[in-house]
């Protein structure tokens, strides 16, 4: 999530997502907001490698693989 003033909030959390042998991908979509800078996390799939890592609908991506 995004506070209101476009910033990353306070409450940013780190997510390690691992693919797992038993589920084909990573188990989320990314999408993007008309006037929002970033991707965000779109639909979250049960039992996926990313709702393992703690990703919810709505989360914006800040850094993937050390990379911003």
């Amino acid at each position: 999530a995004m506070s209101a003033n476009g910033s990353a909030p306070s409450e940013s959390r780190l997510c390690h997502v691992r693919k797992v042998p038993n589920f084909d991908g990573y188990g989320f979509n990314l999408h993007a907001e008309k006037g929002k800078p970033g991707q965000y996390i779109g639909k979250v799939d049960d039992g996926s490698p990313a709702e393992t890592a703690g990703l919810k609908r709505g989360d914006r991506i800040l850094e993937v693989n050390g990379q911003s």
